[in-house]
């Protein structure tokens, strides 16, 4: 197991908290990207690898939040990488469509723990603008990115479009 591309998925989310939210924000709504992160980890990585990455992206997404959450999103995005690692092992996911569907219930999860957790007023009303819409958002990311995994989207294909 190699450490640098753990490490530089950290930064990633490290740097998406502290600088990039705000600018991949589309009319308020935020990318979820250490859940997407966390699971496109779990997708292809095994459990154990999965698990721990979980528990320090937790810990890096949650020290630029507010204080007292440090410890329930560790335990968090550790329970939802080990949650699709269960999944990944019982369902086929060699389909793109099963990735994404995984990929959109995960962060729909996610996103409504953190809710939940950061107890804010007019519950019903974030539940739609953050929860359900910023699980969208990452989907359609998430869903780019799959499919350029895959090759489905390669730059000899966009040029033969041109």
């Amino acid at each position: 197991m190699t450490i640098i591309p753990y490490l530089l998925y950290l930064w990633l989310i490290a740097l998406h908290v502290v600088v990039l939210r705000d600018a991949t924000a589309v009319f308020g709504v935020t990318l979820n990207l250490p859940a997407l992160i966390v699971l496109a980890v779990a997708i292809y990585k095994k459990d154990t690898a999965a698990a721990w990455f979980g528990f320090f992206a937790g810990l890096v997404m949650a020290a630029g939040g507010p204080p007292g959450q440090l410890g329930w999103q560790a335990l968090m995005m550790s329970l939802l990488a080990l949650a699709a690692c269960r999944v990944r092992e019982r369902l086929n996911l060699d389909s793109l469509k099963a990735k994404v569907l995984m990929i959109i219930g995960g962060v729909l999860i996610h996103n409504l723990v953190s809710l939940i957790l950061s107890r804010a007023d007019a519950f019903l009303i974030h539940v739609i603008d953050y929860v359900v819409a910023g699980a969208v958002y990452t989907t359609v990311l998430a869903w780019l990115f799959l499919l350029v995994k895959e090759r489905t989207i390669t730059v000899e294909k966009i040029k033969a479009i041109f």
